[in-house]
């Protein structure tokens, strides 16, 4: 009787209410009672761990990703699948275990909250289960920025999003829940740091690779090949099934192919002898390294070789040079035809040449017109 008489009580006061009484005071649901006295604050903090969590996992990949390119120097479509798989098994799982049994994620964990049910403990597997197969459309980041979520916190008497309301749970602020034991306390800084110093390790790793180029001995290289025609049908290179075409250019050039993820890219240009006029080899071939040598900074220029490709005279010659803050290495072959000079350019940084070098030489090589 006494509480009836008691006057309007500020939101923590209600809330330390609740803590204090539990179901003794006649609540059914404690977390449904207590999440009630949480503004729009509540929001931000879920924000805030999303966000955290969000960035946790785009570094961790991103970290993982650079890591597998480099042991395996190749750029693959399964490899690209199957990180990608990877991804999305280890964000289920990361919801899915950690909120199901801890009640926290690194992010929650940060921002002092954590998701329960109506008794104030951990979710368990099934309502986890549930919360994580909805946070794929109300919390993505990618899905409208989170916006179903946002809207639903804001919305709802207990400050739930969909998942919340679907699987019975609630998030709600640690301070406002009874003291955990001091073994699951353990437990969730275990986990906690555990994954920091992963998420550290792979960082500096990545940064490494970054910075010094550094490479373990290179994977062996797939024997098969893909051939790229020019857009007239006229000529046309081949190259191992990691290359690609090159969007950005393949309506400016004759072929242009790439891989960005290994930074080497070749483009195949033609010139028309008729339009040039009476030129010979060696004097295109100079004109092209005086072009060339404008596009980068403190250019090097090495010694020409007569070579024949495809049994047509041709001249090879490399560009070591700055391009920004990059140092490129530049492996040029002119080919004289009948009717054409041909331009193949083959370029990748400065660092990777020695390991790509036989790479570029063998799609130089696979040149030749086709003839109609």
């Amino acid at each position: 009787m006494e509480d009836q008489h008691l006057p309007q009580t500020s939101q923590a006061t209600a809330r330390e209410r609740y803590i204090r009484h539990g179901q003794n005071y006649g609540e059914t649901n404690r977390m449904a009672e207590i999440s009630k006295t949480y503004g729009s604050s509540i929001l931000f903090r879920r924000w805030g761990a999303t966000l955290f969590d969000f960035i946790f996992f785009v570094i961790g990949y991103f970290c993982f990703f650079i890591s597998v390119i480099q042991i395996t120097d190749r750029w693959l479509l399964p490899l690209a699948i199957a990180t990608r798989c990877i991804l999305i098994i280890a964000f289920f799982c990361y919801y899915l275990l950690l909120e199901g049994f801890t009640g926290y994620t690194l992010g929650k964990f940060v921002f002092r909250i954590k998701a329960v049910n109506g008794e104030g403990k951990p979710p368990g597997f099934l309502k986890s289960l549930i919360r994580t197969l909805l946070r794929l459309i109300d919390t993505n980041p990618l899905l409208m920025g989170s916006l179903p979520a946002g809207i639903s916190v804001l919305v709802t008497a207990s400050r739930q999003r969909i998942g919340d309301l679907a699987a019975g749970t609630y998030v709600v602020k640690v301070r406002d829940l009874e003291p955990i034991s001091k073994k699951a306390m353990r437990w969730s800084l275990f986990i906690f740091f555990t994954a920091m110093v992963i998420l550290g390790a792979s960082f500096v790793n990545a940064a490494f690779i970054l910075e010094n180029h550094y490479s373990l001995p290179e994977a062996p290289v797939t024997k098969q090949e893909q051939s790229y025609v020019s857009k007239d049908g006229r000529f046309q290179i081949s190259a191992p099934l990691d290359w690609s075409t090159n969007p950005d250019q393949e309506e400016q050039e004759g072929i242009a192919i790439f891989n960005p993820y290994i930074q080497k890219s070749v483009i195949v240009l033609s010139s028309s002898k008729e339009k040039l006029g009476n030129v010979t080899l060696q004097y295109y071939t100079e004109k092209v390294q005086n072009n060339m040598t404008k596009m980068f900074n403190l250019s090097t220029v090495g010694p020409s070789s007569n070579t024949t490709i495809q049994g047509y005279p041709a001249i090879e010659f490399t560009i070591k040079g700055q391009k920004d803050v990059n140092h490129y290495v530049t492996h040029v072959a002119i080919i004289e035809t009948e009717n054409n000079f041909y331009k193949i350019i083959a370029y990748t940084p400065a660092s990777k040449y020695s390991r790509l070098k036989k790479e570029l030489h063998d799609i130089t090589y696979s040149f030749r017109e086709v003839r109609p």
